[in-house]
């Protein structure tokens, strides 16, 4: 990994240009080492207790992309959205190769005028990969992610960011629990949150109970040398059940390429991913915005997904709070036939409160 030199000033002059909808954006990518504490949970019994009692801290590298907007658009680009991949996941979940035009947010973003920071989770990716059962857990998660929305609202990464007036942040499946963290601790530093592929109660695919393994017997091509901790999906078969629609929702190509570009879920994540499910947010006094599959096995608990129409509780604090099911879409927003629903989907509730 190592830092593209492409300045700030040669990215917002990308966004001024003119340029056709879609294209590429113009990237910065790094590894930026983040400084973070919390309190995470013994695991030591296979298990998380009810309450985290370790305290962790430390400076890891954690692998960033900012992208500037390809359309102009002012107002817009005064808006940073913050990306955050869920398990198994990393940057190409929200900036894909496969098929742009169509599963590639980070390209759809930037046509309507954003910035994007789109990031791989401590422990994916190419950020760090510290002990997978100690330090790599949720609430150490949500301290990484916490400190990165806050230097990027401060503009203290790669160099000035000026001109950024609002921060809304997406996270998907695990990295929307991580949002839901981040919200409900310093329910400040963000504006806008996203939540897709999220609710507060399970559906009957529950991702405590998939099938995983070592990501090193796996995928040994590409993860040999990694502790145990570090797992993945087994095969393309389980991983459609557990994260994509029906046959016929998706393209075998996505998944096939899907497959090949897996990614890890650290132990301690998958440990302590329950308990960080149920969590309130109820200081939070922004925007939020709930987004699902109606075919979502992880977090859909009533058919349809109608189960979002409770979530208004858990944000008893927010400006609003609004949920969207899309029908024939499953867990994997962003590698399903109805991608661009959701990402229009997005965009009208980005434009409806002014992001």
């Amino acid at each position: 990994m190592h830092t593209s030199f492409v300045s700030l000033s040669a990215l917002l002059s990308a966004a001024l240009g003119a340029a056709t909808p879609r294209e590429a954006p113009r990237c910065i990518e790094s590894l930026i080492p983040i400084t973070a504490s919390a309190t995470n949970f013994d695991l030591s019994s296979g298990s998380a207790p009810p309450n985290a009692t370790i305290p962790v801290s430390g400076t890891f590298p954690i692998q960033l992309r900012l992208c500037a907007p390809t359309t102009p658009a002012s107002l817009r680009s005064k808006t940073l959205q913050v990306l955050i991949p869920g398990a198994t996941f990393n940057t190409d979940y929200w900036d894909m190769s496969f098929e742009p035009e169509t599963y590639n947010y980070v390209r759809f973003a930037a046509a309507n005028g954003y910035w994007t920071l789109n990031m791989a989770r401590l422990g994916d990716g190419g950020s760090a990969r510290p002990d997978g059962n100690t330090i790599v857990q949720i609430p150490f998660g949500v301290a990484v992610v916490s400190e990165i929305v806050k230097l990027a609202r401060a503009g203290s990464l790669f160099g000035t960011l000026g001109g950024i007036e609002k921060v809304v942040v997406i996270g998907h499946s695990l990295g929307a629990v991580i949002l839901n963290g981040v919200v409900e601790t310093v329910p400040s530093s963000i504006d806008g949150a996203v939540f897709a592929g999220f609710s507060h109660t399970f559906g009957p695919t529950n991702v405590a109970v998939a099938e995983w393994g070592p990501a090193s017997e796996i995928v040994p091509e590409r993860f040999a040398g990694l502790p145990p901790a570090y797992l993945t999906s087994l095969n393309a078969t389980t991983r459609a059940a557990a994260l994509y629609g029906a046959p016929g929702t998706f393209d075998p190509a996505a998944l096939e390429w899907d497959e090949e570009r897996k990614d890890t879920i650290a132990n301690g994540e998958l440990l302590t991913f329950a308990g960080a499910v149920p969590v309130a947010a109820p200081s939070f006094t922004g925007d939020v915005f709930m987004i699902n599959g109606d075919q979502d096995g992880v977090f859909c608990s009533k058919p349809g997904c109608a189960n979002l129409a409770d979530e208004a509780q858990f944000y008893a604090g927010a400006r609003s709070v609004e949920f969207n099911v899309i029908s024939g879409v499953g867990h994997c927003l962003n590698l399903q036939f109805g991608a661009p629903k959701v990402y229009a989907a997005i965009q009208e509730w980005l434009n409806k409160h002014g992001y």
